[in-house]
């Protein structure tokens, strides 16, 4: 799934004559923040005063120059007497300035939750510093010293020490650029995808009590939703990373803004040893001496490929092939983190169908290595369970992942399919989940296929995504002769060219319906039904629909390059670029769709207009 980016007039650059002082229009000066109650601890949380750490409890009173920090997978909240919530993250060290209201960021992640009207403060890392009015953000240190700034609700004003000043509304970042003395410099403006970012955040939802602010976090997120469907939002084709220098972005960091920047832990000789060795299963008890509790990295020089895309730190079992000859594999025995990964270094190979059992002790289970083999028939299901969060079934692989019949049923949850550098296949397979990927990963779907830098290809395959939306993202995504039963909406992403070619969509509830082709990509689809969608939005640069069915009373938006309907719609005249193009057969509610299209667009406007064609925002 691909984040979006805005038009850049959303954000506003001026030049200030000095430091603006940091209140609101006819606000009070804001209050010091002397010091902060601690109201929740989860996992590893200290706190630092001079040279002696102890452990954080609840109602622990923090005063500055106190330090707070934070462990893996650890996180705490405090808050302040005028209401004031900071919110910490994993691996994070921060601190308040005595007598200001300074945070000093060291390393790692904090949302900063200000009630309106209470002021804002500076912002501090290493070698960066700006001061920041805001009602909702998050701020995460970097690794060069600098950090950056998300504004989640309301509208956030970043002051710098040389006088300018960036007003953001919610759904950008920024970044405030490292610089000698550590007075901060601005970076670039970037748009992330607000609902998924919310959806994947710990800062946001990984608490007991629920954030004030969340309400209107929701609603800044409903609205950038709808300006998706309305053509103002553009997928950008590039990643966001950690470090300030990129610009562009077409999804938040692999785990969030509030994840760990920098993964680590130990690889001891034994672990070596498993990873440079094969292992080959063939019953269903996991061998002990390859199973390792303990998190570690996996190094760039045993594997980069590993190293590279362990987005968690890997707990399970290593081998240099793991070779599964057995029918069944149980959890019973495995009694450590619920994450657990299957990593090869070169490869994991499936002798045959393989059903996994006994999953009350993980809710996450990875096949991690740069080539994956199933045999063509092959069928991986899961036992059912109840248990929250569903259970995360993930095959992540570098070269082409292929499915020919059989398929992946999880019953337990969710399932992703990821080629990082080759294809998704898929052809006469069933892929089955029963409820969103869990909170492990921060793709919200029940089946997501992704092959970010090859294609997507499903064909004569039934897709029950039950619980949550299916997706699918590639540089290209091909979908031909195929049932996809949504359990919610349906959103795919082709950074060139999509097409679907007898699809039969349905979803258990009123949904809706995305198809994008972003540069200059073709959006073809022919003999598809959307009568089970509410709303449904395509964009590329040039659309053409052949035998395309739009029910009665659904929203339709068209976005292509010219934002025109082509001449002579439903006469089978030939695509014309940069147009919308009903080729032969497009209705809705059983009649022609051009007339539901109005005069301005090229349609015939005899009815109202219920179908809009517009270009891309600017």
């Amino acid at each position: 799934m691909k984040n979006f980016r805005l038009p850049l007039r959303a954000a506003t650059w001026t030049l200030a004559l000095a430091l603006a002082p940091l209140v609101l229009s006819g606000a009070a000066l804001p209050t010091p923040l002397e010091e902060s109650v601690v109201t929740e601890i989860v996992n590893d949380v200290s706190r630092i005063t001079g040279q002696i750490t102890t452990p954080a409890v609840l109602r622990t009173v923090v005063r500055a120059p106190d330090q707070v920090q934070t462990g893996r997978q650890s996180r705490a909240e405090l808050e302040a007497a005028d209401g004031t919530i900071t919110r910490i993250g994993a691996n994070t060290r921060f601190a308040f300035d005595r007598a200001s209201r300074e945070l000093q960021l060291k390393q790692g992640s904090v949302l900063f939750h200000s009630p309106t009207g209470k002021g804002g403060g500076k912002i501090r890392s290493p070698s960066a510093s700006a001061a920041v009015l805001g009602t909702t953000i998050i701020a995460a240190a970097t690794p060069d010293g600098g950090f950056k700034l998300l504004v989640l609700e309301g509208r956030a004003q970043v002051d710098f020490a040389a006088g300018t000043r960036l007003t953001l509304a919610a759904g950008p970042m920024t970044f405030v650029l490292p610089t000698p003395g550590g007075a901060g410099a601005p970076g670039p403006v970037v748009y992330f995808d607000l609902a998924r970012q919310v959806r994947a955040s710990q800062l946001v939802n990984g608490f007991a009590r629920a954030l004030p602010s969340r309400a209107r976090v929701d609603q800044a997120a409903a609205a950038q939703r709808r300006a998706v469907g309305e053509g103002q939002f553009v997928t950008t084709g590039f990643l966001m990373f950690t470090a300030t220098s990129d610009t562009q972005v077409s999804g938040i960091e692999a785990a969030g803004p509030d994840s760990d920047d920098r993964l680590t832990g130990e690889f001891t000789g034994a672990q070596r040893l498993a990873l440079n060795t094969p292992v080959q299963l063939t019953t269903p008890t996991l061998p002990e001496h390859r199973l390792f509790r303990t998190p570690l990295l996996v190094p760039a020089n045993e594997s980069a490929f590993l190293n590279k895309e362990s987005d968690i730190l890997v707990t399970g079992l290593l081998g240099l092939s793991v070779q599964i000859a057995t029918p069944t594999i149980s959890f019973s025995t495995w009694s450590g983190p619920r994450e657990f990964q299957f990593v090869g270094r070169d490869a994991i190979t499936f002798a045959g169908s393989l059903r996994l059992t006994d999953l009350a002790s993980v809710d996450y289970v990875r096949f991690f290595s740069p080539r994956i083999t199933l045999p063509p028939g092959a069928t991986i299901t899961t036992d059912a369970r109840t248990t929250v969060p569903p259970l995360t079934l993930y095959f992540d692989t570098n070269e082409t992942f292929r499915l020919s019949g059989g398929g992946v049923n999880n019953a337990a949850g969710g399932l992703l399919l990821q080629a990082h550098a080759g294809d998704v296949q898929v052809e006469n397979a069933t892929l089955s989940a029963t409820a969103a990927i869990g909170e492990t990963t921060i793709i919200p779907s029940a089946v997501n296929l992704d092959a970010p830098n090859g294609a997507v290809r499903l064909s004569g395959s039934t897709v029950n995504a039950a619980g949550s939306l299916f997706a699918a993202h590639g540089q290209t995504v091909a979908i031909a002769a195929t049932t996809i039963r949504a359990g919610g909406d349906v959103w795919l992403d082709a950074s060139t060219d999509l097409t679907l070619d007898r699809v039969t969509l349905t979803s258990s509830t009123p949904a809706t319906a995305t198809f994008q082709a972003t540069g200059n990509g073709l959006l073809d689809v022919r003999t598809v039904g959307f009568d089970a969608f509410k709303e449904i939005n395509l964009g590329a640069r040039t659309l053409a629909l052949q035998d395309v069915r739009f029910a009665a009373g659904a929203v339709v938006r068209l976005v292509s390059e010219q934002g025109r309907l082509a001449p002579n719609p439903n006469t089978g005249a030939a695509v014309l670029t940069g147009l919308v193009n009903f080729v032969r057969d497009v209705t809705y509610a059983g009649q022609p769709a051009q007339n539901f299209v109005s005069a301005a667009a090229g349609g015939a406007g005899t009815q109202p207009t219920a179908i809009t064609i517009s270009r891309p925002g600017p």
